[in-house]
């Protein structure tokens, strides 16, 4: 097995150097790509240091970046390309496919607006249209969702009494007959409780996630919601 290429981010004018865990996921995930020619765009690039980063760590990659900002680079190989404009202006993004990675980008990294609507509104058109198979989509920053001074952040509060836990005897009469019927003793920890949770930002958009992934279950035929469908993911 050949070792992991570490991402040498503190060489490079990027926050991403803040983040040790950021940088262990990433060589992880990108190591084994390091030498191909892969396509990765990154949503939100700063003064485009990352963007230098992805270039020198794929070596034979073509890396693209979005911003709100102009941004100025010093790019002699010509396998950086920049884009201005909104993560949300899905027409942009397609034409950031189709000049850069018209056969699917291989990495996707979310480092934009840390926002959940215009995260969201990228999230799943690039994921529908211009992720490869088995691609990975990163979303970073996504705790902005608990800040309360951020324009759609709130505080956590941990709800006590959603966990409060009924007792065995208040379960309903069909439960406790299902629980004896497939051998597995009547709950005497919370069963239908609600767990103290967190709704608001991208950390509500992240949970949207998950519930996505759960679909086969959600819509599972005499158990759960109609229409059946499976995940998208």
């Amino acid at each position: 097995m050949n070792p992991l290429k570490p991402i040498p981010a503190h060489l490079y004018n990027t926050d991403k150097a803040q983040h040790p865990p950021h940088l262990e996921y990433y060589a992880a995930a990108f190591s084994p790509l390091c030498g191909q020619d892969i396509r990765l765009l990154e949503l939100g690039v700063y003064q485009g240091g990352s963007l230098l980063m992805w270039r020198d760590y794929f070596p034979h990659g073509q890396i693209a970046g979005l911003d709100l900002n102009p941004v100025q680079l010093d790019d002699p190989t010509g396998r950086i390309h920049l884009y201005l404009g909104s993560q949300e202006d899905t027409s942009l993004l397609d034409r950031m496919a189709a000049e850069v990675a018209p056969q699917g980008f291989d990495f996707i990294i979310d480092d934009c607006s840390h926002l959940a609507g215009p995260a969201r509104a990228s999230f799943w058109h690039l994921f529908e249209y211009h992720l490869k198979p088995g691609g990975i989509y990163a979303i970073e920053d996504w705790g902005t969702g608990y800040w309360d001074r951020w324009p759609d952040g709130h505080q956590y509060q941990a709800d006590s009494a959603a966990g409060a836990a009924p007792l065995p005897s208040e379960l309903p009469i069909w439960k406790r007959w299902l629980a004896q019927r497939i051998g597995i003793p009547l709950p005497s920890a919370p069963d239908q409780r609600r767990f103290p949770s967190h709704d608001f930002g991208m950390v509500g958009f992240l949970k949207q996630l998950v519930d996505e992934l759960a679909y086969d279950d959600i819509t599972c035929p005499g158990w759960g919601l109609e229409p059946v469908r499976t995940s998208r993911f």
